[in-house]
């Protein structure tokens, strides 16, 4: 019964959050949508009857759950919806840029000093906004020779809104393919003057970009290659989107992974005598693979976050183990820190 309420929470919240933005984008509904922020304190509450309903188990909870699925995504949408230059990203349509230009044009009328100053600022800006968001696609690839002498290495990975692989092995210390319709990447290679163990980051080079939808002609896309020979440290700190980490095949003795709204699925290897595994989401669905034979201990925390740990051992206080857990000779340590998301670990 669990499961299928938390089903049904996820189904009904994607459905509203899609609902509004198409009436937001057809302009079906005449609403301040900022207002809708002012719903946050009905989140707390319904989200606290919810919680001890379901732990009673009364019928009820079923109405609480409807409820939550619908102002969890309306508040959500509000937020999203608030003044887009306090956070120089314009999720607008043609018809509010063209609302936005007549009303410029009655600015116009009020005052000449203002307005001449007010064209060469939007001169500016649209000058600087077509180049960055030009519409064509930008290619960039990345690599860094890879080290006999290299034992162990660090890969920092950050972006914004966008798809991010991390895949098949490389002959290189890394390989790294990038294209986007915003802004660029650039990746530095420092290597500790003690160890010699690199670092390798990758990230946006403008991590201020204004990104404006033109006909949804807007792409992010990263795709990353590891050499396989390393034991790797990885940081991973993404916006929005949807990452793809086949880690199946390499050492990895800790991955630390920061994501907004995303979807993320994650598969871990058995390459390593011990992995810590770190994931502090908001929004997101993430799915973790992890090898048969490796014991697995999860830990996890967030009062929305919904679970599905088949197979796994509830030992209290948000804890779950593996079978064989502790007469595993290899061990994988899960932390999940997470909002309004799902986790679901999946034996491979």
């Amino acid at each position: 019964m669990y499961q299928r309420r938390n089903g049904l929470f996820w189904g009904i919240a994607l459905l509203t959050l899609g609902v509004l933005f198409l009436a937001r984008r057809a302009g079906w509904l005449n609403v301040d949508w900022h207002s809708l922020t002012n719903l946050w304190p009905v989140l707390l509450i319904l989200a606290g009857i919810n919680l001890i309903l379901i732990r009673t188990r009364n019928p009820a909870a079923f109405i609480t759950t409807v409820m939550l699925a619908v102002a969890v995504p309306t508040t959500l949408f509000g937020f999203f919806s608030r003044d887009h230059s306090r956070y120089n990203i314009g999720w607008s349509s043609s018809d509010d840029h063209d609302q936005e230009e007549d009303e410029n044009d009655e600015d116009e009328d009020d005052t000449d000093d203002e307005d001449n100053e007010d064209n060469d600022n939007e001169d500016d800006y649209r000058a600087e906004r077509d180049r960055r968001g030009d519409g064509e696609m930008h290619s960039s690839t990345f690599t860094e020779a890879m080290s006999p002498d290299t034992r162990e290495a660090v890969l920092k990975l950050a972006g914004g809104a966008g798809q991010f692989n991390i895949g098949e092995p490389s002959s290189e210390l890394i390989k790294a393919d990038t294209k986007q319709t915003v802004g660029t990447y650039s990746m530095s290679v420092e290597r500790d003057p003690a160890t010699r163990i690199p670092t390798v980051e990758l990230k946006p080079t403008d991590g201020n970009q204004h990104i404006e939808l033109k006909d949804g002609n807007f792409e992010n896309r990263v795709d990353v290659h590891l050499n396989t020979a390393p034991v790797w440290t990885m940081d991973i700190a993404l916006g929005a989107g949807q990452g793809e980490l086949d880690l199946s095949q390499y050492a990895v003795k800790s991955l630390k992974v920061a994501a907004g709204a995303a979807s993320l699925d994650v598969k871990l290897s058995d390459k390593a005598d011990q992995s810590d595994v770190k994931l502090d989401v908001g929004a997101a669905s993430v799915t973790v693979r992890v090898p048969e034979g490796v014991g697995c201990r999860v830990k996890k925390d967030g009062a929305l976050t919904s679970e599905n740990l088949d197979g796994f051992t509830e030992t209290g206080g948000g804890e779950f183990l593996s079978p064989g857990y502790e007469a595993s000779t290899k061990k994988i340590t899960i932390r999940f820190d997470g909002g309004l998301s799902s986790l679901k670990v999946v034996r491979y």
